[in-house]
Parts: structure tokens; sequence; C-alpha cells
């Protein structure tokens, strides 16, 4: 299914919906952002954004923490314990409840109100794949082959998060087996999966009641 296809009909069923809760999850690069945005633009007012990124804890408090099941290796963002899931948590049954909340400032994203009153929310990152599945209502897992979140990673990283080129290439290889250590197995049970490995767009539903969507 082409990209704006499977965007316009999603949105269609969530406007459909009298409230609506969506996670969209997945490793780093994977397209979860993007899509997001894509999603946020097709709904207008009727929806919160809520970034997860800034629930991660800070480098400095990540250094402090060894991998179980890689104990030579750094820690990253696929390891459930560096997210601050409490607090995700609590904002996301604030923003349910029909609380407004102010997100969390972030480097490459400023401090914003989210208005409790709009329907849909969508949850947008690493983060929420580790809280309980019940908090959301459909779970969306993105996710690539290796080399093109390589690729991705070395264009974004460098350009916007000022990473060096080098430190990024030297960390891919443990991204990629914390991620399919602590992350896939989650991002394998999710209702609908999005693979955009080579920057292709492929669907696939794993709920039965999503059917009308394909």
């Amino acid at each position: 299914m082409p990209r704006l296809q499977f965007i316009e009909r999603f949105s269609r069923y969530l406007l459909s919906q009298k409230q609506s809760t969506i996670r969209i999850v997945g490793h780093g690069a994977s397209g979860k952002s993007s899509l997001a945005k894509e999603l946020a633009g097709m709904l207008g007012e009727q929806v919160n954004s809520l970034e997860t990124d800034p629930y991660i804890s800070s480098t400095e408090h990540r250094n402090l923490v060894v991998p179980k099941a890689f104990p030579d290796q750094k820690v990253t963002a696929s390891i459930p314990i560096i997210h601050e899931l409490k607090s995700l948590e609590r904002d996301i049954l604030a923003l349910q409840q029909g609380v407004s909340i102010l997100t969390i400032d972030e480097p490459w994203s400023p401090s914003k109100i989210l208005h409790g009153d709009k329907p849909i929310l969508i949850v947008e990152g690493m983060s929420g794949a580790f809280l309980p599945s019940s908090l959301f209502d459909v779970t969306i897992a993105c996710y690539i082959d290796s080399q093109t979140e390589l690729q991705r990673r070395l264009s974004r990283d460098t350009k916007v998060r000022q990473r060096n080129s080098e430190f990024v290439k030297k960390t891919h290889a443990i991204r990629r087996q914390q991620y399919h250590h602590y992350l896939e197995p989650i991002i394998k049970n999710a209702h609908i999966l999005i693979d955009q490995s080579a920057n292709d767009f492929k669907v696939t539903y794993q709920s039965s009641y999503l059917k009308d969507l394909k």
C-alpha cells in the first residue's frame, strides 16, 4: 500500500472513533517521527502529538548502567531501564483524562502545551514501546534493515543532533544488537507493522479489527 494511501485511510479510521491513543514505536531512524508528523498533519486540530525522546535518560546517566545481556557495551535507547516510564505514563493518562500538559524541552524541539480536549493522541518514540499495551488503542511499529538505518543515522544525527559520523558508525552494530534483544520482541506484537527498509513502505496488519484499512 502506498504511504499516502495508508496515512489517509488510517486518519479516517481515527476520526471515526470517539477517542484514540496511538503509539508509534520502533528502533532509531526507522521512520517513527516522519510517520507521526504526516499523520498529525492529516488529522489537524483533532490530535496531540507527544514525542517521547525527552523521557530518555541523559548520556551521563546511561553511562552508569551496564546492559545485563551485553556487559561490554554502552547502553542504548533500546533498553527499558533508561526510560522515564512513570513520567511518560503520567502524562499520557493526564491527556486521556482531558488534562493539558507542558511537554519537556529538548534541544531540537522546544517545550509546548498539549491541550487535553483533543480526542486523538499520538505517542511517538521508543519509550512508548515499554509501557503497558492497555494504554493504547493501536500500536504501529516501524522497522528497517541495518544498512538503511546506518544511512539515515549518518544523515540525521550528524546534521540535526550534532553527532560525529565516526561515533555513529562505531555504535551502529551495538544499537542493532540491543534492538534485536530488547525491542524487537515487542515490535513483533504491534497491530500494524511498517517496513521501510531501502526507503520502501510495506504495511502488514496483524489485528483483525483493522482489516478494513487494507
